[in-house]
């Protein structure tokens, strides 16, 4: 079975559990939970979807979800951009976050990089009108890239990185500030317009 085979079925289920809810959320590339279950706790108004490629970190993200009984989170078990493709409905997310994807920092490995034209013209639909991208990653090349393809894109104005709700760090987050790597961070919303790109130093 493929990762994303059932996606399509889970639609109409994150459509249904979308109800009800001021803002839908995704974490692309979810990990084991951490910032998913942790923002759902702290903002019990918004639904936070996660997807995730590796079914053990999705069956421990949900048994958590279940464990601390918080009715505002979910992860799919999901596979590359075709599974935020196959599971989100067009103009239905209010936020988007991509949180340290593999930089494959070789030349040769590039075309396996998440974040690209392709993806982002995805995120770009997916995303309601006044939809926010937010993009991390420690690697100083990959962040240059991003920045490069969403000027490129052109559809893209900046806001700010602090917005009106309470974002915990991420597992990946948590170790760079640790070590004191520096992180790229970028929040851009789905309108024509410039991007905002913030180097923090941990």
């Amino acid at each position: 079975m493929t990762p994303n085979q059932d996606l399509s079925s889970a639609r109409g289920e994150l459509i249904s559990k979308a109800r009800g809810f001021a803002r839908v959320e995704c974490d692309f590339g979810a990990a084991k939970g951490k910032f998913l279950t942790e923002s759902a706790a702290l903002n019990p108004g918004v639904l936070f979807v996660g997807i995730e490629g590796l079914s053990a970190r999705v069956l421990r993200a949900n048994k958590k979800i279940t464990r601390l009984g918080i009715p505002n989170a979910i992860v799919w078990r999901g596979w590359g951009k075709e599974s935020l493709e196959a599971l989100v409905p067009d103009d239905f997310l209010d936020t988007l976050h991509v949180s340290f994807p593999d930089p494959w920092p070789k030349r040769r490995h590039w075309f396996r990089r998440l974040v690209d034209p392709e993806f982002l013209e995805i995120a770009r639909r997916k995303l309601k009108p006044s939809g926010v991208l937010r993009l991390m990653t420690d690697h100083s090349g990959y962040f240059s890239a991003m920045k490069e393809h969403l000027d490129v894109q052109g559809v893209w104005e900046e806001v700010s990185w602090v917005d009106d709700l309470l974002r915990p760090v991420t597992e990946f987050e948590t170790i760079f500030l640790r070590t004191g790597d520096p992180i790229g961070r970028m929040a851009v919303r789905r309108r024509t317009g410039l991007t905002v790109c913030e180097t923090v130093p941990a």
